[in-house]
């Protein structure tokens, strides 16, 4: 036998991005993105971890289908719900009752992305 070890008092959980994104609940899939937006931190080959059953809020990241195209869009819903480009801003789609061919699907909830890219590409400057 022996005695236990004082050190045990401290020990810690370990991390788990199964447990921070909650890839296990029913709904929730990961996705390599085909789309880049520094602006919104999405570096090239991101993982994306989508909830297709969470409730979109203003400026959530949804996935939605225009006219039968999956894209990712910036959900805003002041003064009426409209659908954003990623790095366009000015570029939106209005969302209407009836007649539009938009559906939101999911919302993005974590974006990873290897730190090892850089925001910018190394060029040679001459």
């Amino acid at each position: 036998m022996g005695f236990v070890s004082p050190a045990t008092d401290y020990v810690e959980n370990k991390i788990s991005l199964d447990h921070i994104c909650r890839t296990q609940s029913p709904g929730v899939f990961m996705f390599s993105s085909g789309v880049t937006s520094y602006r919104e931190g999405i570096k090239p080959d991101a993982l994306l971890v989508v909830d297709f059953g969470a409730t979109p809020v203003d400026g959530s990241i949804v996935v939605c289908v225009i006219d039968g195209e999956f894209r990712l869009m910036r959900l805003r819903k002041h003064p009426a719900p409209y659908l954003q480009h990623l790095d366009q801003i000015e570029k939106v789609h209005q969302l209407q009752s009836d007649g539009d061919n938009i559906e939101i699907r999911g919302v993005v909830t974590h974006i990873v992305s290897d730190a090892r890219t850089g925001e910018f590409e190394e060029r040679l400057l001459l």
